[in-house]
């Protein structure tokens, strides 16, 4: 959608000269794990506990079910509220924080169901080349299992890049615990292997959770998880 992952557009210009000279990529630790089960009662939440013992965010590459394209997936552990977490993915105006390409992020519209129209610019090679295109965020839904979903897609026709689209899901994992996953998809209209693309997608998901996560929490670091 042209935001954290926009980390993609930085290195874009140079993923078929780095194809000639990369051999196929395929990391099966990437791969995604199983879909944790809900937590039930008091018991700690699967993905958070997942999360912790990991001790840092986790990503790779898959393809979100209902959905036919490869997208970049990153998810966190954060000891800090829901609704501060919120707070900051739906802070439109300050994505630029989410990674240091982009140089503008503004509100440009709102739509009567709710829906939020947002511009991203970002610079590729020091500012010389511009890559930009407005996303659509929708309302914030709820799942039936307590999470919240804030999913952006780009406005066809607005926008020199093909397609983007973007989800955060968050939900609380406890008292002052907050899990974040993001799902990202990027294609900028140039041809490119599809392991430099997942590479590219997976570190720029990784990046919007640790900013998110850095911010909200106040330091860098996976806590232990008390549920």
């Amino acid at each position: 959608m042209g935001a954290p992952w926009i980390r993609y557009a930085a290195s874009v210009i140079g993923l078929v000269a780095l194809a000639l000279a990369s051999p196929a990529y395929a990391d099966p630790a990437l791969a995604s794990p199983a879909p944790a089960e809900p937590a039930r009662g008091d018991a700690p939440d699967p993905d958070a506990a997942r999360i912790a013992a990991a001790g840092h965010s986790l990503k790779w590459n898959w393809t979100p079910p209902g959905r036919h394209e490869r997208y970049g997936h990153a998810e966190t552990l954060i000891h800090a509220p829901l609704p501060t977490v919120r707070q900051m993915v739906q802070d439109f105006s300050n994505y630029r924080k989410l990674a240091p390409s982009i140089t503008i992020s503004r509100v440009v519209g709102y739509a009567p169901d709710g829906s939020t129209d947002v511009y991203l610019r970002m610079g590729v090679l020091n500012n010389l080349i511009k890559l930009w295109n407005v996303t659509r965020f929708a309302p914030l839904r709820l799942e039936p299992q307590g999470g919240e979903v804030l999913e952006g897609h780009m406005i066809h026709g607005k926008g020199n890049i093909d397609d983007s689209a973007a989800v955060w899901t968050m939900r609380q994992a406890g008292t002052d615990w907050t899990v974040l996953k993001f799902d990202v998809l990027l294609r900028p209209g140039l041809p490119a292997p599809q392991s430099l693309i997942d590479e590219q997608l997976r570190d720029s998901a990784m990046d919007a959770v640790n900013s998110i996560h850095d911010r909200a929490q106040g330091s860098k670091d996976i806590l232990p998880y008390s549920g």
